[in-house]
């Protein structure tokens, strides 16, 4: 699966809990992030407007994710915060809406050291590429949930359940590839969701 084209889009719609937005430069690393991530199993990530995703033909699927702060979500004394969620049904099936905790995950990357500087030390624009690359890459392993339509965590690749603040950070994905036991499911899932849209015309 590995190398194919783009074969499904899925349109994402993000909202914020809080009056503020995400920096625009965060949004766009963590969306290209999520992309680069999936392109090379056929799927690519698009952010859609409102107006986009009110039109049945955006995207073939569709996810809601929801950025959120520490002081939104229920505390979680004496464990880790969960960085990402998405929710199943009693049928197993996966919700259309994933959250995202900015504030955790920032958290887990800033005290990353490059060149003897944490991440908090280093310009803007460095910081921002860093928690949006890192954000993509908790999106990914939410979408990940998704596209299975599993809850289950492997042993490796982006669906583990546990990332370190260097593995988010970091620019190489090596250590977020799709585990190969995950293919033939991820396949026959993308085989089997309902198309809303000729992506092929798209990507003429």
């Amino acid at each position: 699966m590995p190398g194919m084209g783009i074969g499904y889009l899925l349109g994402i719609v993000l909202t914020w809990t809080s009056a503020a937005a995400q920096p625009a430069a965060q949004v766009e690393a963590m969306r290209r992030e999520a992309d680069a991530i999936w392109r090379p199993h056929g799927v690519a990530i698009a952010v859609l407007t409102p107006a986009q995703a009110a039109s049945p033909s955006a995207a073939d699927g569709q996810l809601v994710v929801t950025l959120i702060h520490a002081a939104q979500r229920p505390a979680t004394t004496g464990r880790r915060a969960p960085l990402g969620a998405i929710l199943f049904d009693h049928d197993n099936v996966p919700a259309t809406t994933i959250t995202i905790d900015v504030a955790a995950v920032t958290a887990t990357v800033v005290g990353v050291r490059w060149g003897g500087r944490t991440l908090d030390q280093w310009p803007a624009a460095l910081r921002d590429a860093v928690v949006g690359r890192a954000l993509g890459r908790v999106l990914a392993h939410e979408i990940g949930h998704y596209l299975l339509a599993s809850r289950a965590h492997g042993d490796e690749g982006l669906m583990r359940a546990i990332f370190d603040g260097d593995e988010l950070a970091r620019p190489g994905r090596t250590t977020f590839a799709m585990a190969d036991r995950d293919l033939p499911r991820l396949r026959a899932r993308l085989g089997g969701l309902d198309r809303t849209s000729t992506l092929a015309e798209r990507e003429r």
